[in-house]
């Protein structure tokens, strides 16, 4: 086993690991400060060019997976700081990420990318990104002739039910004997007993679930096994909201709207971007 440093030739305390391998605490000190260094400046030379070259994605892939997440954070802080991410600054972020081996949801894709991306796509085109879509656990999505997706997501139906909670205001009435018994018991004849009136709410309830698609016709709710589908024709949104936690659309000649919940919110926008795109500002 080695007892001095491989590199300064330091003789190694007790305390430090003795093999062949093995440098001293002031060695790997220097090394660590010269490996932080060079990646400062391929982060700056990154985030300067808006490039990046296979030389620095394969120096890259030498640091440790929560370094290259960090380093992906810090150049998409530098590139939104303008409040817009270009076609480059998505590609090399891309870049970054695929050299990085960092997955969609460690970087927040559909929330914090996907969205630029759309917009980028509408300015620079005039059109929006199509997509093929397959939809896992559900059947085939059967398009139209000329019909192409724009964007899909899972989401849950929710629509307005009437519940009802009972009964309110009845009345056990009043018992009054009559003149006469059978088998030796007295008989009594009950009025005036009601159960009241009924009451009933209106409330949100979940009636489906699946995949909601965005095409260039319609909006469509792909369902899941043994859930109902629902198809609303472009034509026919008379208007549509989004919050936080999904959308809301309203169909011409049906009074209450349809609830599309969504857990992401990057989801939602990107529902947002395609139909206000899509309905030209017609409805809100």
């Amino acid at each position: 086993m080695a007892n001095f440093c491989t590199n300064c030739g330091h003789k190694l305390s007790f305390l430090e690991r003795h093999d062949k391998d093995t440098l001293c605490g002031e060695c790997c000190e220097a090394l660590a400060n010269a490996r932080r260094a060079q990646l400062t400046q391929v982060e700056q030379a990154i985030a300067a060019s808006k490039t990046t070259t296979p030389e620095q994605l394969t120096l890259l892939k030498t640091y440790d997976h929560k370094t290259i997440l960090d380093l992906y954070y810090r150049l998409y802080n530098t590139f939104v700081a303008d409040k817009e991410l270009d076609e480059r600054d998505i590609a090399t972020l891309g870049d970054v990420q695929q050299g990085g081996g960092l997955t969609n949801q460690e970087v927040r894709y559909e929330e914090l990318i996907r969205p630029y991306y759309y917009v980028s796509a509408i300015r620079t085109e005039g059109k929006l990104p199509t997509i093929n879509l397959t939809v896992e656990g559900a059947g085939p999505v059967i398009l139209r002739k000329g019909e192409v997706v724009h964007y899909a997501h899972e989401v849950t139906l929710n629509e307005i039910k009437r519940v009802s909670l009972g009964y309110s205001g009845g009345s056990h009435g009043v018992s009054i004997p009559l003149p006469f018994k059978i088998g030796g018991s007295p008989i009594r004849y009950r009025v005036g007993q009601s159960r009241g009136h009924v009451v009933s709410e209106d409330r949100l309830t979940q009636t489906s679930a699946g995949v909601l698609v965005i095409t260039n016709q319609r909006i469509v709710l792909q369902p899941a096994p043994g859930n109902k589908p629902v198809s609303i024709p472009l034509t026919m949104v008379l208007s549509y909201n989004c919050y936080n936690n999904g959308i809301e659309v309203y169909k011409e000649g049906r009074e209450k709207g349809y609830f599309f919940s969504v857990k992401d919110s990057g989801a939602v926008e990107l529902f947002g971007i395609c139909l206000g795109f899509l309905l030209g500002g017609r409805v809100q």
